[in-house]
């Protein structure tokens, strides 16, 4: 099974052709970073997501063509959904994905992080709350059991993240969950670190 759309994170949206700036994840918040060093710095306490997002949006312009995708931490206890939809209608983005998601993260500090709430159940409410306000939610999933979860809340689009060690067959990997999840009713996208 080939994936129908290869999703991947890009910090800056200059000199992307439409085609290509509509497959993007914009997070603006990884812009000081070099690209090898983003899954880490985009999991770390050390940047605010979703306020270089909304300062990033202040500064675009309207999209007339191929928006990009808007990458936001969906655990962040300070989001403001309704702000948060106003401000991606404005420039004509459509869609939301929960990138980066706590899904990367494992044993203790999974654990103590769902102690207080930052699981992906909350994750993919907060994207259902998106859509109650207009926009397309994309679920990062990382697992079978994620994009079950995901599909019982109602979600139906899907981008399958390999996590941040990637499988020992990574294509096997793609089959099964994007199979899964096609026979569930839903649309599956690969994610990418980089462009290629």
């Amino acid at each position: 099974m080939i994936p129908a759309m290869t999703l991947w994170p890009v910090a800056s949206l200059d000199g992307l052709r439409p085609a290509r700036r509509a497959q993007s994840i914009w997070l603006p918040a990884l812009a000081p970073f070099p690209p090898h060093l983003w899954p880490l710095v985009a999991l770390l306490p050390v940047l605010d997501i979703n306020g270089a997002l909304a300062a990033a949006l202040e500064a675009q312009r309207p999209f007339r063509t191929a928006p990009p995708i808007a990458g936001i931490f969906a655990c962040d206890p300070f989001l403001r959904p309704t702000d948060l939809a106003a401000g991606l209608h404005r420039v004509g983005i459509r869609a939301v994905v929960n990138a980066p998601t706590i899904q990367l993260f494992d044993g203790e500090t999974a654990a103590e992080l769902g102690s207080v709430g930052y699981r992906a159940e909350a994750e993919f409410r907060v994207l259902l709350r998106l859509a109650e306000r207009g926009l397309e939610p994309i679920a990062c999933v990382t697992s079978r059991a994620a994009a079950d979860l995901a599909l019982g809340l109602g979600l139906r689009r899907f981008l399958l993240h390999p996590g941040l060690t990637p499988p020992a067959d990574p294509q096997a990997w793609w089959r099964e969950l994007a199979g899964h999840v096609a026979i569930e009713g839903g649309e599956a996208m690969l994610w990418r670190e980089t462009e290629q």
